[in-house]
C-alpha cells in the first residue's frame, strides 16, 4: 500500500471515529393514573392563550415564528418527563411520548405572519406551550435558533397572554 493510500485510510477511519451516534431519550411507561390525567384536558373550557413567538439576534434583529407551528400540552407526570428528555430540546422536538392521552390532548395552531398565535376554549391547568424559531446562516453550523417555550397556568375562562422569546430551558 503506498503512503497516500495509508494517510487517506487513516484519515477516514479518524473522521469516522469522531463521528457520533445519537442517542435518544426514552420516556416513562405510561401508567392508567397517568393517562386519566389528561381527562379534564380534553375537555372544552372557557379560557383563552394568546401569544407571540420570536427570538433577537445578537446583533439586534428580530426573527419570528412566523407559520411556524405552536403546540399546547399538558403539564402533567408524562408532560413534564416529555418536556424535560424532548420537548425543549431542538434536536428532538418531534419525539413523542408512548402515551395516547398526551397526543389526544395536545393542541396545535399556526403563528400568523408576526409570530402570533391563539388558543381558545381551554380548560383550565398547566401547559407547555412551544414552537420554533430558527434561520439560516452561511455553511458552517447554518441552523441558529431552536425551541422557544415556557410553562404557563392557565386559569378558567381568562385571556392570557405569553411571549415566548427565549430558548427552552
Amino acid at each position: 500500500m503506498t503512503t497516500g493510500r495509508l494517510v487517506a485510510l487513516a484519515l477516514v477511519w479518524t473522521i469516522a471515529g469522531c463521528a457520533r451516534q445519537q442517542v435518544y431519550p426514552s420516556f416513562m411507561q405510561p401508567t392508567e393514573r397517568d393517562e386519566a390525567a389528561y381527562g379534564t384536558y380534553t375537555t372544552k373550557g372557557t379560557a383563552t392563550l394568546a401569544g407571540q413567538a420570536f427570538l433577537v439576534q445578537r446583533g439586534g434583529g428580530v426573527v419570528k415564528a412566523a407559520g411556524r407551528t405552536v403546540t399546547l400540552d399538558p403539564a402533567t407526570t408524562i408532560g413534564h418527563d416529555w418536556y424535560r428528555k424532548a420537548g425543549r430540546i431542538f434536536a428532538f422536538r418531534h419525539l413523542m411520548p408512548g402515551s395516547p392521552a398526551f397526543r389526544q390532548a395536545r393542541r396545535s395552531v399556526t403563528a400568523d405572519g408576526d409570530g402570533r398565535f391563539k388558543f381558545v376554549d381551554l380548560p383550565a391547568g398547566e401547559y407547555y406551550v412551544r414552537s420554533e424559531v430558527t434561520w439560516e446562516i452561511g455553511n458552517y453550523n447554518p441552523t441558529q435558533g431552536g425551541v422557544v417555550a415556557t410553562l404557563v397556568k392557565v386559569r378558567e375562562g381568562a385571556a392570557q397572554e405569553v411571549v415566548l422569546s427565549e430558548l427552552a430551558r
